[in-house]
């Protein structure tokens, strides 16, 4: 029987070359043609699974899109850089067109320094794409987690998780990734209108107080007008009123509002009234534009003792508040007048350190999210070892006369009072009082200079103890024995005569007498006897008192005074006579006068170890920094 032939299929040879080799089939494979011989269906069906393995490998030849990751880096890297021109460069054309350069390219840097940023940190993490209507992945839009951390001057690092969003532009080979850009991407919640702030907590200084707690300097409640000059309108109208008003002069208000660090959005203190005055002149000061009225706390000095010892506050200049960031000190902040007294020299300590809060606010400044707070640290209290009974003394005792007090424990070393006088009232300083603060720096008297410290003078017959202590010390002289004082001394021969102050002769008199009638000629003797052994002790014994050099008092702004000795001649004079230590400056040094300078805080510190067996003290004035 013979049937239907069984088709027969001739197959070609295999090429070495892929479906997708651009080449195409070989040479020997196009000779020899695919024969299918049979039923007409089954021709047609091996067609078309032909023609479904070649649709199949040209798609699988057609190049996809990019990877979104890369874009998201590469935005990361710039941005850590801060290279936000290369950030912006990256963003698509509708972001661009719907934030504008001004609101990527200018807005950054502004958060960057609202933040005080110092560096940052940016790692991506791996795309998603979110789901079309069919659940199937966006081909065309992905996300890209962003783990950033600020790190900030102020408040230390802040971490934060954002999300960009991206949009794939252009097709097949022109196809690129493109960052939708929005706020967000800096910060989760910052959309549009919504600004980064970073806002200053207060702090409050420490007092200063004496040894039995009566407080020296302090704060009572008060108010504080300023002026805000970007929300000045009339600036002749502002002055005028605000002249009228405080009464002061337009000229002086305007000084302070034009002052270098002064930008638009400054608060910038004008006058401090007191908390009695706010009831009155309110009424007044809220209806002049550019005019604010704040609380505040104000310096006060309750008893107005010791002023060159405290010193005052006064307005900090940007080169001023520099030194002091670290604690948040900003120009236009109170501080420690340079150079004034302890004020300054613990400024630090009784100011304490401002508080910051970063985070974002709505454009009416309503809180949204705080990011990140450092709280205030209150200044500490100050314990000074003065008696404010004996300093009192002391500055009455002085009354208008220019001249310093100085009242230490010589068992101690505690400074017990420390008076100067002409003085000034610390309380027109913490008011702002320029006519005073003016009356006072211009005084020819020097109200502000703090003659207890600072001041230099001849010692004097008070320096005598030390030209007897150091020839007993050298054997040069005997307790009991006696010298002759005259009124005319002549130790070094009828050419050099030195005088007594007392016009008779006393006769041989003892070291207890000599003192006690402070009998020049007696130490013109002793100074001889010591210069004649060598030129260089009784230099030496006075600076084994104490004399000649700083005291080394904590926080307190002193003078070094003066010994002269022959190497001290040498490098002060360039006459060489000048230079020659010559027997008069013996015998002058030997009653502390001639060159000898000493301050009224050393020659205390002296007395006393004269009355506790020779103990120099360091002297102490701060007891305690609580």
């Amino acid at each position: 029987m013979i049937g239907p032939r069984s088709p027969v299929v001739r197959r070609r040879s295999r090429s070495s070359r892929t479906a997708c080799s651009p080449a195409g089939p070989t040479r020997a494979a196009r000779a020899t043609p695919l024969v299918i011989r049979g039923a007409l269906p089954r021709r047609v069906g091996v067609a078309a699974s032909l023609l479904l393995l070649c649709a199949s490998l040209l798609a699988a030849c057609e190049p996809g899109p990019p990877p979104p990751e890369p874009v998201a880096r590469a935005y990361a890297a710039a941005w850590a850089k801060g290279d936000y021109q290369a950030m912006w460069a990256l963003v698509s054309d509708e972001a661009q067109q719907r934030v504008g350069a001004a609101g990527f390219v200018d807005r950054l840097p502004r958060i960057a320094d609202e933040m005080t940023l110092k560096s940052l940190d940016a790692r991506t993490g791996a795309a998603s794409h979110p789901a079309l209507a069919n659940g199937s992945p966006d081909p065309r839009r992905a996300t890209v987690t962003l783990d950033v951390t600020f790190h900030t001057q102020r408040v230390g690092d802040v971490p934060r998780q954002t999300a960009l969003n991206l949009v794939l532009v252009g097709d097949k080979d022109k196809a690129a990734w493109k960052i939708d850009w929005t706020p967000e991407a800096i910060l989760p919640h910052l959309s549009a209108g919504r600004l980064v702030r970073m806002t200053r907590l207060p702090t409050s200084r420490g007092r200063i107080v004496a040894r039995d707690g009566t407080e020296l300097a302090t704060f009572v409640e008060a108010a504080v007008v300023g002026v805000v000059p970007g929300q000045i309108r009339s600036e002749p109208g502002m002055l005028a009123s605000l002249s009228s008003v405080l009464g002061m002069k337009a000229d002086d208000i305007k000084a302070k509002y034009t002052q270098a660090w002064v930008k638009p959005d400054s608060f910038v203190p004008i006058r401090t009234i007191a908390a009695e005055q706010v009831a009155a002149l309110r009424p007044r000061l809220v209806v002049i534009e550019g005019v604010q009225l704040q609380a505040t706390r104000v310096r006060t000095y309750p008893t107005g003792l010791a002023a060159q010892t405290l010193g005052y506050l006064t307005q900090a200049s940007e080169d001023d508040a520099k030194p002091k960031s670290g604690r948040g000190v900003e120009a236009g902040d109170l501080i420690g007048q340079k150079d004034s007294g302890l004020e300054a020299t613990l400024d630090d300590e009784l100011g304490g350190s401002y508080g910051f809060r970063l985070g974002i606010v709505e454009a009416d400044e309503r809180p949204v999210e705080t990011l990140a707070e450092t709280p205030a640290i209150a200044g500490r209290d100050v314990v000074l070892s003065l008696d404010p009974k004996m300093q009192a003394a002391a500055e009455k005792a002085l009354g208008d006369r220019k001249g310093a007090i100085v009242a230490e424990d010589p068992w101690s070393g505690e400074i017990l009072a420390l008076a100067s006088r002409p003085s000034f009232d610390l309380n027109a300083f913490a008011g702002g009082d320029a006519g005073a603060v003016a009356r006072y720096t211009s005084d020819p008297n020097r109200p502000l200079f703090n003659r207890a410290t600072f001041g230099q003078y001849a010692t004097g017959s008070s320096f005598k103890p030390v030209t007897a202590a150091a020839a007993l010390r050298e054997g040069l002289y005997k307790y009991g024995d006696r010298i002759d004082c005259p009124a005319r001394w002549t130790g070094y021969g009828p050419q050099w005569v030195q005088l007594n102050h007392e016009t008779a002769d006393l006769g041989a008199i003892d070291l207890r007498t000599a003192v006690a009638r402070s009998c020049n000629s007696f130490f013109y003797e002793l100074g001889k006897r010591l210069n004649d052994k060598s030129a260089d002790l009784l230099p030496n014994a006075a600076k084994s008192f104490g004399l000649g050099k700083a005291t080394d008092i904590d926080y307190v702004f002193e003078a070094e005074g003066l010994v002269p000795s022959p190497a001290w001649k040498q490098q002060r004079f360039s006459n060489p006579a000048d230079k020659v230590w010559n027997p008069g400056d013996a015998t002058n040094l030997a009653i502390g006068q001639g060159f000898m300078l000493a301050t009224p805080l050393q020659m205390a510190n002296y007395a006393a170890a004269l009355a506790n067996d020779g103990i120099v003290w360091k002297p102490r004035l701060v007891t305690e920094i609580r």
